[in-house]
């Protein structure tokens, strides 16, 4: 998989979700899993969000997503500034 890319192919999904590339088609074809096709080739591809969107949905595991698509959380976000006078 490529570094910094916005979508995911449905052999990126496969290997993602352990499943067998079929059934990420499938998923695909039958639009439990949404993207669009390359106009030219029909290859498909299915957006980050989405994928994820997709998974918890259908509670598969995270622990195969790439960690370069998580969202940092907040407690990891810088803090927010104190207000002045204590109130």
């Amino acid at each position: 998989m490529a570094k910094a890319k916005n979508v995911f192919t449905t052999g990126d999904v496969a290997r993602i979700c352990n499943v067998a590339p079929r059934t990420a088609n499938k998923w695909f074809d039958s639009g439990l899993l949404k993207g669009y096709r390359i106009p030219v080739s029909k290859d498909r591809r299915v957006p980050v969000e989405e994928l994820k969107r997709f998974m918890m949905d259908n509670n598969i595991p995270m622990d195969q997503f790439p960690k370069e698509y998580e969202r940092p959380r907040l407690s990891q976000e810088r803090p927010l500034a104190k207000k002045k006078g204590g109130k």
